[in-house]
């Protein structure tokens, strides 16, 4: 026996039941429907010298179909949540291509497992093929006779070609994402005037500074649909972002380590570990610490400790690092407080859009409009979404999905 499982956007049980009489117009096929819950299997009876054959198809639902995994409680949408995770551990070379994937299964709506009994064979691979196509759907597989693109657990595409494996290998460069405009329309007739003034705010600030709109883009969450941080999460993570970004810009270990042992830095999360304790930076690793200085100065904002300027130059590193490290941590951080949720959400609302502006040059092999500078734009994006608890991901796991 050998199986696979299909994630798609769409809720087309019926068309799979369609493909299946198409291809199999012999076999016997039968059907059980329990709400969310659906199974097909079809029989192709064995003769004298061949065995009986059975596809059979478990299908289910998420209870409240969506384009998002937010507020989302039912069987499947904790297991996309679960898959969600296990492809934030992986080590992607390509974000964009991570960030897309992530969108991708969070937009999931079905679930199919496919499976084979002896096996995945010629004739049945032709029906999954359909399927997948169809239904826009990725596979979860591990190798078998149909896929066999890794030894590990892996993720492919409709065309069949090797999205991400466990260990980070790969085979695309980009992976559509396709979503039904009816959850969009679903999602605007929620939209609180809170919002929608803040997104039309944002816009006109863009325009006033020569940046790209796109009007399409959502809204960011309300005020009273998210929750900031801590004061003391952002304590810890404002020292630990000093640190690893010393660290990237070739600050020794030795040296860092007493500063950690002096203001009690304890919160380096795994990815600025390994970072951190290494003998020597990679260039991609060195990029990745010192930019955090445009993180540490967003956070610093949020508890009114710095200005928040526009983003089309860097931030005053020297100045950053002279409060943190000579003022004494207790005593300093004794009196900060964190800016209300209205300015954290406008500041993320123009940011926001200032990363699509940016991603979108990026495809297009421009240079971003308004003097953007891109990796200012997306460290305060990524500390931002920290900040406001964005798909309750943790550092290391945070997306800047546009």
């Amino acid at each position: 026996m050998e199986h696979c499982t299909l994630y798609s956007h769409y809720l087309k049980f019926d068309k799979i039941v369609d493909i299946l009489k198409d291809h199999l117009p012999h076999a016997k096929i039968e059907k059980e429907e329990n709400g969310i819950h659906k199974k097909i299997v079809a029989t192709i009876k064995g003769g004298i010298f061949s065995k009986t054959k059975t596809l059979s198809l478990n299908y289910r639902e998420r209870t409240t179909p969506s384009y998002n995994l937010e507020h989302a409680t039912c069987p499947l949408s904790k297991n996309l949540k679960g898959m969600t995770q296990f492809v934030h551990s992986i080590p992607f070379e390509n974000q964009a291509l991570k960030s897309k994937f992530l969108h991708k299964i969070m937009a999931s709506n079905a679930e199919i497992a496919f499976i084979g009994d002896p096996k995945i064979n010629e004739q049945f691979r032709l029906i999954l093929k359909r399927i997948t196509v169809e239904l826009d759907a990725f596979i979860f597989t591990n190798s078998n006779s149909i896929f066999h693109l890794s030894e590990h657990q892996h993720f492919v595409d409709k065309h069949f070609k090797l999205i991400i494996d466990a260990h980070g290998n790969s085979k695309v460069d980009a992976i559509d994402v396709q979503i039904e405009s009816k959850y969009h329309a679903s999602h605007k007739d929620e939209i609180s005037e809170e919002q929608q003034l803040r997104k039309e705010k944002s816009e006109r600030y863009l325009t006033s500074k020569g940046v790209k709109v796109n009007v399409h883009l959502p809204c960011v969450e309300s005020s009273t649909q998210i929750k900031l941080r801590t004061k003391s999460e952002l304590i810890h993570r404002i020292y630990a972002l000093l640190v690893i970004a010393a660290r990237g810009e070739g600050v020794e270990q030795k040296r860092l380590q007493q500063l950690m042992e002096e203001k009690n830095i304890i919160s380096l999360s795994p990815k600025e570990k390994s970072v951190f304790y290494q003998d020597e930076l990679s260039p991609e690793d060195q990029a990745y610490a010192t930019w955090r200085y445009e993180s540490l100065n967003t956070l610093l904002w949020a508890v009114h400790e710095a200005p928040l300027p526009y983003p089309s130059a860097i931030c005053n590193v020297q100045e950053i690092v002279g409060k943190l490290v000579q003022k004494d941590k207790a005593t300093f951080t004794k009196s900060w407080t964190i800016r209300s949720a209205h300015e954290v959400l406008d500041a993320l609302d123009e940011i926001y859009r200032m990363n699509w502006a940016c991603v979108d040059a990026r495809l297009k092999g421009t240079s971003p409009e308004g003097e953007l500078n891109p990796g200012v734009v997306y460290e305060r994006h990524y500390a931002l979404n920290w900040l406001t608890n964005y798909q309750d991901l943790e550092w290391d796991d945070v997306t800047t999905d546009t």
